[in-house]
């Protein structure tokens, strides 16, 4: 899998290509989630996220041809703001169609402005880059050592461990110093692929 996280740049300049389908479904692999994860921290239920994100994608898979990568503009600010656009069209639709509907006005507006979104998207990227190196990790690791970790992570001590896993206290401790340098460069990389 290690070939799956050459640079992301040149993810995005195949993608923009729009024929090369491989490229297509990496994309959408490493991206989808993500932008669902956006949606529903913005308020919209199971159902509608999924419709939006499907949106979206398509959106993207139109409009990425346009997005010129250098050095001031970052993917994800862009994706960030096609997201947060799509949300609110989506949801004044959806008051639209009410309106209509119900002839009455909506009991609740939504209302999420762009700070706030790219709050979120910040948030949610950390998390999100986070749990995909974790993922990383664990296949480079034995499930002892990821679950020390984890373990350690949750408060507990390095003799409460050595103790419940009959190990020394130094062992407990490189695990931990192994699984936490895997994990920030496994974070590096992704930072750098994917933003």
């Amino acid at each position: 899998m290690n070939d799956a996280f050459h640079t992301r740049q040149t993810l995005l300049q195949r993608v923009k290509a729009q024929r090369d389908e491989k490229s297509w479904e990496e994309f959408v692999h490493y991206y989808r989630h993500y932008i669902y994860i956006i949606c529903r921290r913005m308020n919209l239920g199971h159902h509608d996220a999924e419709e939006v994100v499907q949106l979206i994608i398509v959106k993207l898979w139109k409009k990425l041809p346009e997005f010129n990568y250098d050095s001031r503009s970052r993917f994800r600010s862009w994706l960030c703001t096609v997201t947060g656009n799509a949300v609110r069209d989506f949801v004044r639709g959806l008051q639209s169609m009410k309106r209509k509907h119900d002839n009455a006005s909506v009991e609740q507006e939504y209302k999420v402005n762009i700070p706030d979104i790219e709050k979120i998207a910040e948030e949610e990227w950390q998390n999100y880059i986070s749990t995909l190196a974790l993922e990383k990790v664990r296949q480079q690791y034995s499930p002892q050592v990821v679950e020390i970790f984890l373990k350690l992570n949750e408060g507990k001590s390095r003799t409460e461990l050595a103790e419940e896993y009959q190990l020394p206290a130094n062992t407990i401790s490189v695990y931990k110093k192994r699984i936490l340098h895997a994990l920030c460069k496994e974070i590096r990389l992704l930072e750098d692929d994917l933003s």
